[in-house]
């Protein structure tokens, strides 16, 4: 069956359309955008994933699903973490304050020092940010911030969130791009 034919159903249409617009969401999320109901949106998920129209992604406890080839690997660990709101609001913050230690992260996002630990070591192990020895603190800073940004500016509209927006509207104002861009 070719992959037209396996888009044929209107369901699995939106399904589609709705995760290349919204790469990276899990399957309760899915099922919550498209007001559809989890059995339904399983069976649809693995039928697509079968014919290699959707790929899933283990994060954690959570299964995150991408358009098969719209997503680079390296896209789809950032945007597994982007996708949860501890880890953008830590990201954002380094974006915009490179170098920050543990303690001012902490504060920054409003969540315990064991919970920023936990996301950071997640956000570490991804290798989206690298931990800085400054003496006896730690500070942290985004491995790659040119591919953070772009991730942030191109599904800025999907993560529903004022401090994104906020952010690209900074960041673009401080760092514009070329019309090569």
């Amino acid at each position: 069956m070719i992959k037209e034919d396996s888009l044929a159903l209107e369901t699995r249409r939106d399904i589609y359309t709705t995760i290349v617009r919204y790469p990276g969401l899990h399957e309760r999320e899915l099922a919550r955008k498209l007001d559809m109901s989890l059995s339904t949106l399983d069976y649809h998920l693995h039928y697509m994933e079968k014919r290699d129209l959707v790929v899933s992604r283990k994060d954690g406890r959570y299964t995150r699903y991408f358009a098969t080839r719209t997503v680079g690997r390296e896209d789809k660990r950032i945007i597994a973490l982007l996708r949860q709101k501890t880890p953008r609001d830590i990201a954002l913050h380094l974006l915009l304050h490179p170098e920050a230690v543990h303690k001012n992260l902490a504060r920054a996002v409003g969540k315990s020092p064991s919970t920023v630990s936990f996301h950071l070591k997640k956000m570490i192990d991804a290798g989206m940010v690298e931990p800085i020895s400054l003496g006896r603190e730690t500070a942290y800073r985004i491995t790659d911030e040119e591919q953070v940004v772009n991730n942030l500016i191109t599904y800025q509209e999907t993560f529903v969130d004022d401090a994104v927006d906020r952010f690209v509207d900074t960041w673009t104002s401080l760092h514009p791009r070329s019309e090569e861009d």
